[in-house]
């Protein structure tokens, strides 16, 4: 379970680093992340939980494996759409250095 809450903890932070290092473009695809690190800690929670009672354990298993398949469904899609996010991006730099250029005229 320790790579879990690792993966859960990285996965959390995502959205800081992305906003650190500038990488930013919309919000939502990071926070997606961010909200599939909160499902990977569910699901180490869910395992480190039951007891010797069989039917908490057989709840503590099905939501452990049921966080996990909506945590790797977030991250997955949030990557996919952090990364159609930076390949759609459009090149700001270009359209100001044009309207400086126009104005100059």
């Amino acid at each position: 379970m320790y790579e879990t809450i690792i993966l859960g903890i990285a996965c959390l932070s995502a959205p800081l680093f992305a906003k650190l290092a500038g990488y930013e473009i919309t919000k939502k695809p990071y926070d997606m992340v961010g909200v599939g690190g909160i499902f990977f800690l569910l699901g180490a929670a869910f395992t480190l939980g039951p007891s010797r009672v069989d039917f908490l354990i057989n709840i503590g298993t099905i939501g452990s494996i049921v966080s996990h398949v909506l945590g790797w469904l977030m991250v997955i899609i949030g990557a996919f759409r952090c990364a159609l996010d930076v390949i759609m991006e459009k090149d700001e730099v270009g359209v100001l250095t044009h309207a400086r250029h126009s104005r100059a005229r």
